[in-house]
């Protein structure tokens, strides 16, 4: 269900003309020209445990611009976009057979600055496209904090590693079935991994990351594990 900030979002570009949220181009709130540079994704890389990690793009140029406008600027009319692209990328990771879409869980404070829990929504738009695709795909909201976090913008990698150290965990039992953890952006891998290892703690069999972003620092590992 959108929320009432999505609502009044989508409402608005029907009263002024949109801007491509890639490139800021005119009359269009995604031109082609953003459409082909989101559709190169990076060859997969790993979370310092060999969990693969797959990420939709880069999080630079007009990935990077696409999240800020989702994540930062409301722009609920290019959710559908992020959702596409998280949707080639879990193909990626998992070409076939059903699959867990676990959303990582926002901070509060981001619920209510946003009107809504980004992921979460991401994750439902990005399973409902697979299905329609006919690969079966579920979402399960099992994650979540046990304890306040800090904002992790001004943290560098060590910082955000102490920060999430032990803070997720599962709400009831775990998900059946193979299970893939869905996020925005990925930077220095802090959040993804300890979301791997809450819902590995709880017996869920994890089998790989997606994310829309990824640091291109992290990427640049490609195949082989990052350190952190």
């Amino acid at each position: 269900m959108l929320s009432s900030r999505t609502s009044l979002a989508a409402a608005a570009d029907l009263l002024w003309p949109a801007t491509c949220a890639g490139c800021g181009r005119a009359a269009t709130s995604w031109c082609r020209a953003c459409a082909a540079a989101l559709a190169r994704p990076p060859a997969p890389t790993a979370l310092a445990d060999g969990t693969p990690l797959h990420a939709a793009a880069a999080h630079a140029g007009t990935a990077r611009s696409l999240l800020l406008a989702v994540k930062e600027a409301g722009r609920a009319e290019v959710r559908p976009v992020a959702a596409a692209a998280l949707a080639a990328a879990l193909g990626a990771a998992r070409p076939g057979g059903p699959v867990v879409l676990v959303p990582v869980p926002s901070r509060a404070a981001s619920r209510r600055r946003r009107g809504d829990d980004l992921v979460a929504d991401l994750a439902a738009r990005t399973a409902q496209l697979r299905r329609r695709g006919g690969a079966p795909t579920r979402v399960a909201r099992v994650l979540a904090l046990r304890r306040r976090v800090a904002d992790q913008t001004d943290l560098d990698a060590d910082g955000r590693r102490r920060n999430l150290a032990g803070a997720l965990r599962v709400l009831g039992p775990p998900p059946r079935g193979p299970c893939v953890v869905l996020d925005d952006v990925v930077t220095t891998t802090a959040t993804a991994g300890e979301a791997v290892r809450a819902l590995r703690h709880a017996g869920a069999d994890v089998v790989a990351v997606v994310c829309l972003t990824c640091a291109e620092a992290t990427l640049g590992e490609g195949s082989q594990p990052p350190g952190g």
